[in-house]
């Protein structure tokens, strides 16, 4: 090998080249790869897992809290069923400080279904009592210290819960939330009333059925559906608002788009979004593995003397193979650890992207470096076998005669060279049209305002409205404050209505008199009074004077208002009256890959809890002092804390399309790296085509060509090596992005302008990675190259 390390030396450019090339891919397909493993191995630790379904509709998979026992009787085969609900809640700690923490309430089944695993405590006991809890590690050490933690009780939501046992964290590739606590499911009564566990109508809870060995679940969905149109209790189905029940195995759910979990804060992926990185992941590897043995064989010329010297020494040709194919290993092995390297060094770059933990140190376990030694040796062999054929075949008479000249017609080496054209200019397109359309989803406008304002996601049951509106218009930067009982970008309430038969659901907002103001709304009224003035009026006598939005229009013709007062009522049976004073233009409130459903807003009355508290600050302001000048204010008027940090408008519009943000991150690092390996690529297809060439530039030059003659005839084959992938790669982007396009109601036009930018930019790289050698074979000395002709 001391052969071959003193080559590497000696061309350190083709060294570095081809490590930084091997070892930059090596590192997408490491990180990549420990990505894509644990999305498809998510909730792989639950023995139970092939007999554990959630139950969904057609469109969402919430439930009422008697359904899931309602099923369990219908259908003898359901075993057990565990209903899970998660929300943040305020605990004081050893040392009487406030933090905020994440809860799970589930029933005292969730042990016995899931196997997280407990450090202390019976599976089946923990969670029996209905003041029982269970603390991960982490929690318990925030909670108490170093002080042993079962047995100790901790205030939750106004009551005293016993410590019965603890648990490691929830994994990270589960569709679990990262909670602190497990509590007992009885605790949701604390926050909503007994009657809750009763209630058929409040449908935005989940469970999770474990059915007995053997059972065909599927077919036992057409019976729930029969069953559940006939049943006033599940009226959701009966007045047709959902008309189908589908059972979604549990490793499924985590992809399942219309797994939509209602209070039950449900981890989820875009099953599209792993199946692209996982099939970039494979590109990748094909890519860099083709780029080495096209570089390897650029060199041939180089390794072919050596090779032919060593047969005139007597090595067999199955030697020499051998000896190339260790020679690819070393190559491999060093950019594998070149690779791992810069996969360390960029996890939290890839975590950020791919919004996940991706704990890379804890994932090289016993298995899988025996597992990562075998791909490099495999990796080896795919990348070294072709050069080492090719060079061990040189014959070393033509060494002797010192006729030796490697000329081949590498076919192959040509149509690399299209492929990976073909592969940059489609990423470079695709990356283009994804940051395109993910600045229209951040920018577009909405139909309401959303600079500068401020959300505060309210904790407690009572704020004091008017106090602390007046603390808040204090502070010098405030402009306005209003308070929403669902509000734009964030929570709603969902209504069903019905009438003769026919259903519709339309979502509501209960605000107070600024909000129109607030969010630069112009309401048209229905009556002579302002609508404020008659919101005014609702809210003290706890009138449902609404405001739909134009878009509402089906709903209204559903529920036909009175033509004289325009009353109408939710369904025939319902008391519940509803006064139309005004219309709204259509705003945008739900995520731009959906349609904008119908809207309708109600005064928030007197005495109601409203979710959240907005502040709209002065465009002037500094908004890091203002945010905290709020922060303090909130905590003072009434001893208020916050659920959560407080949020900007463009924060949270940013925070609805993560996936779509991180997926065209991606993808624009995948067009980096597949324009790093093209050039890499091009370049050393330079060098082998121009070291073919050589005798014919030499000719031409003798006969009378210019520099810039020389320079025209060797560009020409790289544009239209060009031409040809432009071809490919357009018609495939223009398709591909099309189909992504085509998953948002609102989006961007495919602009032919971005086509020319992308060609225009590969076809830069590729002249100027092909220059430097073009120009140093158009300068030189043609005597060289025919002096032994």
């Amino acid at each position: 090998m001391r052969t071959y390390f003193k080559y590497l030396s000696r061309n350190k450019l083709y060294t570095f080249v081809s490590i930084m090339g091997f070892g930059v891919s090596l590192m997408f397909v490491i990180i990549l790869g420990f990505y894509a493993k644990n999305e498809l191995t998510v909730d792989n630790i639950h023995k139970k897992a092939d007999r554990i379904f959630m139950m969904r509709s057609e469109e969402q998979s919430a439930l009422s809290n008697p359904t899931p026992a309602y099923i369990r009787d219908l259908i003898p085969e359901v075993e057990s069923f565990c209903r899970v609900l998660s929300s943040n809640i305020l605990v004081k700690t050893f040392n009487n400080e406030a933090v905020s923490i994440k809860e799970l309430l589930a029933d005292s089944t969730f042990f016995s279904l899931f196997d997280f695993p407990l450090i202390a405590g019976n599976r089946h006991e923990v969670l029996r009592l209905h003041n029982s809890v269970v603390l991960t590690a982490t929690a318990a050490k925030k909670l108490f210290g170093d002080e042993n933690a079962i047995g100790k009780t901790i205030p939750l939501h106004g009551e005293h819960f016993t410590v019965t046992g603890l648990m490691k964290p929830i994994p990270n590739n589960s569709q679990f939330p990262k909670v602190d606590c497990i509590v007992n499911y009885n605790a949701i009564t604390l926050t909503r009333g007994k009657e809750i566990l009763e209630n058929w109508g409040n449908c935005s809870f989940t469970a999770y059925f474990l059915m007995k060995p053997g059972t065909n679940v599927h077919a036992k969905e057409k019976f729930l559906e029969e069953t559940f149109k006939k049943d006033e209790r599940t009226w959701i189905y009966k007045n047709g608002f959902q008309k189908e029940v589908h059972f979604v195995p549990l490793r499924k759910c985590y992809f399942d788009p219309k797994v939509t979990a209602g209070t039950y804060d449900i981890q989820k992926n875009d099953p599209t979004k792993v199946k692209v990185i996982t099939g970039i992941v494979f590109l990748i590897l094909i890519i860099a593995m083709l780029n080495y043995i096209n570089m390897t064989v650029a060199q041939a010329g180089f390794r072919g003397k050596e090779a032919a010297i060593r047969r005139l020494h007597g090595s067999s040709r199955s030697e020499l193979i051998r000896r190339f194919l260790r020679e690819s290993l070393v190559m491999t092995a060093i950019s594998f650890a070149v690779g791992l390297l810069l996969a360390f060094l960029m996890e939290p770059f890839f975590e950020r992207v791919l919004d996940t933990r991706l704990d890379l140190i804890h994932q090289f376990t016993p298995a899988v470096i025996v597992v990562a030694l075998l791909f490099v040796l495999l990796l080896s062999v795919l990348a070294g076998i072709l050069p080492a054929v090719i060079i061990s075949r040189f014959r070393p008479i033509e060494i002797v005669k010192g006729t030796f000249r490697y000329r081949v017609k590498s076919v192959y080496s040509k149509v690399l060279i299209v492929f990976q054209y073909t592969v940059s200019v489609g990423l470079l397109i695709c990356s283009f049209f994804m940051l395109l359309q993910t600045r229209f989803l951040m920018y577009t406008d909405l139909g309401f305002r959303t600079q500068d304002i401020l959300w505060i996601n309210n904790q407690m049951d009572s704020v004091p409205q008017a106090l602390l509106r007046t603390e808040l218009m204090k502070i010098p930067d405030v402009d306005m404050v209003t308070f929403c009982a669902g509000e734009p970008l964030r929570y709603n309430n969902n209504l069903s209505f019905s009438k003769n038969g026919e259903a519709v659901s339309s979502w509501e907002m209960a605000v107070d008199t600024c909000f129109f103001k607030f969010f630069e709304i112009e309401p048209q009224p229905l009556t002579a009074e302002p609508i404020e003035v008659i919101f005014e009026k609702g809210a003290q006598v706890r009138e449902t004077k609404i405001v739909p939005t134009y878009g509402n229009a089906k709903m209204i013709n559903v529920v036909q208002p009175d033509p004289v007062t325009n009353m109408y009522t939710q369904h025939e049976r319902s008391e519940l009256r509803y006064w139309m004073v005004g219309k709204m233009p259509d705003i945008k409130f739900k995520p731009l890959t959906m349609e904008q459903p119908p809207l309708q807003v109600r005064p928030l009355y007197r005495n109601e809890y409203p979710w959240a508290t907005l502040v709209r600050v002065k465009d002037s302001a500094d908004k890091n002092v203002v945010r905290h000048q709020i922060m303090e204010t909130y905590k003072r008027v009434g001893n208020l804390t916050m659920a959560d940090d407080p949020m900007w408008a463009k924060d949270i519009i940013k925070q609805r399309y993560t996936n779509q943000i991180n997926l065209s991150q991606l993808i624009t690092a995948f067009a980096v790296l597949t324009m790093f390996i093209m050039i890499m690529g091009v370049f050393a297809m330079s060098l082998y085509m121009i070291r073919q060439k050589e005798k014919e530039i030499a000719v031409r030059k003798v006969n009378g060509a210019t520099e810039s003659i020389i320079l025209r005839m060797l560009n020409l084959e790289s544009l239209k090596r060009l031409g040809i992938a432009l071809v490919i790669a357009v018609p495939v982007s223009y398709w591909a992005m099309k189909r992504w396009l085509e998953t948002f109601v609102y989006h961007i036009d495919l602009s032919w302008w971005v086509f020319v930018l992308a060609a225009l930019i590969v076809i830069l790289l590729s002249l100027l990675s092909t220059s430097a050698q073009s120009l140093k074979a158009a300068r030189a000395n043609p005597v060289k190259y025919l002096k032994n002709e």
